[in-house]
């Protein structure tokens, strides 16, 4: 258990403040502007947590899913070119102390952060803007993605499911207001857990497929 609840971190502390400092650094800071080559091409980085990364525990250690999200992607849409930046413990907050200078290359930049907030009481609006923001800023499209459910058991309290229910329709709500495309992880099921947190394969190759479906709309040429 106490890998699982690394793997999703919930520590919300500062995370406003980060926001409010990495948003300004995403405003200040130059981007080069994107090239022709690499808006035409079918690249992506993917941020986000256990969940995104395929991550659950078993007897105690940390595994990873063979079809994982990137593994299935890449067998589903060769085309694509995935730079794997998914991190067990990654909450939005931890993803947004170095977002705005992270390096990136890519057509399309997907994230997947967010739901530790959720469990922890906390919200995504002081970090996911100002984020879309900056991937726009580099010339790039974001896409996001909503969050994975559970079942309700000795971790996943009464609070933490209607915490993942909040910061999922805080996310659907941006990105419609954005005119951001979204992977409706909440539409996924039926819900299967691995441990107390985690999607058992099943349940991870369906929230994979709701990520393919939005990438298919954002670049169709690249769903051969």
């Amino acid at each position: 258990m106490s890998v699982a609840l690394s793997a999703c971190d919930g520590n919300k502390t500062g995370s406003a403040a980060q926001g409010s400092v990495a948003g300004a650094l995403a405003l200040q800071t130059p981007f080069p502007p994107i090239s022709k080559e690499a808006a035409d091409d079918c690249s992506l980085v993917l941020y986000g947590d256990s969940i995104l990364n395929g991550t659950y525990v078993l007897a105690e250690h940390a595994m990873r899913h063979p079809r994982n999200p990137v593994a299935e992607l890449k067998a589903q849409r060769p085309a694509w070119q995935i730079d794997d930046r998914t991190q067990p413990g990654q909450s939005l907050a931890k993803l947004a102390k170095n977002f705005a200078n992270d390096p990136r290359s890519s057509r399309v930049v997907v994230i997947g952060s967010g739901i530790a907030e959720g469990w922890s009481g906390g919200s995504v609006m002081s970090n996911l803007p100002w984020m879309l923001e900056a991937v726009r800023y580099e010339g790039r499209t974001p896409v996001l993605t909503g969050y994975a459910r559970q079942v309700p058991n000795s971790f996943i309290t009464p609070d933490k499911m209607a915490g993942r229910d909040r910061v999922d329709a805080e996310a659907k709500a941006l990105a419609r207001e954005s005119d951001v495309e979204f992977a409706d992880f909440g539409a996924a099921g039926p819900v299967g857990i691995a441990d107390d947190v985690h999607p058992t394969q099943t349940y991870s190759l369906r929230l994979t497929g709701q990520l393919i479906e939005a990438l298919d709309r954002v670049a169709p040429e690249c769903s051969h």
